[in-house]
């Protein structure tokens, strides 16, 4: 497998993926790796998004941050230049 990531950042990827396994199939004893392997890339996948969709609120709220900062310096100028 070729990636951008060092070998010790993939080590680490495969002790959290072997965990995350292990965790399902103690709470599914009878389900085959197939199941398994599926359920955890299901998982994976679901975290992936909620991550995606809170770092697009996260950056929304940045933008309109930014807005507000511009409108603000606008009408602090604008304050200053009555002077």
């Amino acid at each position: 497998m070729t990636t951008e990531h060092d070998n010790l950042f993939m080590e680490e990827i495969a002790k959290v993926a072997t965990e995350k396994y292990q965790a399902i199939k103690e709470q599914m004893p009878s389900a085959d790796d197939e199941t398994i392997a599926l359920l955890l890339a299901v998982n994976c996948l679901s975290t992936q998004l909620s991550r995606e969709i809170e770092f697009d609120d996260k950056e929304q709220e940045l933008e309109e941050l930014r807005h507000k900062l511009v409108t603000c310096k606008q009408e602090q100028s604008k304050i200053e230049d009555s002077l």
